[in-house]
């Protein structure tokens, strides 16, 4: 006999209702969502401005994502370019604007804005952007402008600390200058008056420091006044001889860099290094090391390469005159030519050979530097 059998149905009856509620819970949600986010936008239409868009990004950033391996980034050429590296990408500061690259070439972002001659300061944080003589300067997280301001004065330096503080230093009205200062939500905490002739501000981890020339005697000093962000007073004042360059902070203390030499300064005690008749040409820092590039005074026009690690000199070289800049990546001295870069290592100096052209060299972590022409830059290995 043959049999028959029902076919039973594959949907089960209780999971269908369970499928057919949350597909309904789901719908309802996302009505829901619509229905707050057209109230929200309807009660606070006078908040949602631009500036305050940019605000709630500042603590966003999209490095990370790419990174710099053996890549041409090609950019637009313009004579007022200037290079920094910032957060992965390469940030270039034109007479047009700002922009970003990143790997393969891409350009990230570009904010259409004009400079006369740009100037890049950037920390961990931020970046600024700013003319020396203009009057507006612009903030930068790495997706983007977050904050600017224009000012009644003109600005006269501008620095930021990797806590997300920052400063503008203005002359003022009286003939002095301000160091204006800001915390990381761009409030404006203080505004720190020198009567004297400030030309220049910068963090030392999370300390503001101001250089201020002094002349005394018919001799030339620099007053380096320190601020700790949040105080009414200034911390201390250090006088150093001569015109100083840079303050570099480090774990030991700091270095300073003057037309007459290096001044290493620890908690307790200072040392002094002089150039004796050299000039000073280039000079760069990165973690505990500074290289500086010194150009002998003399007809030969050679020039000496001295690197300080821990606050002592590590070593010195002795390199050929034409140097267009120089760049530290971890351990290793970056030193440009025309055609050519050479890493000083160990005592040791390599040659990698590159197109002419160049026109600056900026240092990366991972034993790498990139070379920047008028419309590209490359990065090159320098292990």
């Amino acid at each position: 006999m043959k049999r028959t059998y029902a076919l039973e149905s594959s949907e089960n009856e209780y999971y269908a209702r369970l499928s057919r509620k949350l597909r309904n819970v789901k719908y309802f949600l996302l009505l829901l969502m619509v229905v707050c986010a057209l109230l929200t936008l309807f009660a606070y239409r006078d908040h949602l401005t631009y500036g305050n868009f940019r605000y709630l990004l500042r603590d966003m950033d999209a490095a990370g994502t790419s990174t710099f391996s053996s890549d041409t980034v090609y950019y637009t050429a313009d004579d007022k370019n200037t290079y920094a590296y910032f957060k992965d990408d390469l940030a270039i500061a034109s007479s047009n604007g700002v922009s970003f690259h990143r790997a393969l070439g891409s350009r990230s972002f570009l904010d259409e804005v004009n400079f006369r001659s740009p100037i890049l300061a950037t920390s961990k944080k931020y970046m600024l952007a700013y003319d020396v003589g203009g009057n507006s300067f612009y903030v930068y997280n790495s997706l983007g402008r977050v904050y600017d301001e224009r000012l009644d004065s003109e600005i006269v330096s501008a620095a930021a600390a990797d806590n997300g503080n920052f400063s503008i230093l203005v002359k003022n009205k009286l003939g002095g200058s301000d160091a204006c200062v800001y915390d990381k939500n761009f409030k404006k905490t203080a505004t720190l008056t020198r009567s004297g002739d400030a030309y220049k501000v910068g963090f030392v981890g999370d300390k503001l420091y101001i250089l201020e020339s002094v002349l005394e005697n018919a001799t030339l000093f620099t007053d380096i006044t320190f601020y700790s962000v949040g105080e009414s007073e200034t911390d201390k004042t250090v006088r150093i001889g001569g015109f100083v360059t840079d303050v570099y902070g480090m774990r030991f203390g700091m270095y300073v860099l003057s037309d007459r030499g290096v001044c290493v300064i620890g908690d307790n005690s200072s040392t002094e290094f002089s150039f004796d008749m050299a000039d000073l040409l280039y000079a760069d820092a990165y973690r505990n090391s500074m290289c500086v590039l010194q150009k002998e005074n003399t007809s030969g026009e050679e020039c000496t390469a001295v690197l300080f690690k821990d606050g002592k000199i590590d070593s010195r070289y002795s390199l050929p005159k034409g140097v267009k800049g120089v760049a530290l990546s971890d351990d290793r001295v970056c030193v440009l030519y025309d055609g050519e870069v050479f890493v000083l290592h160990d005592g040791e100096i390599k040659n990698i050979e590159i197109p002419t052209g160049a026109r600056a060299i900026v240092g990366m972590p991972a034993g790498k530097v990139l070379v920047c022409y008028n419309d590209y830059a490359k990065t090159y290995s320098v292990k």
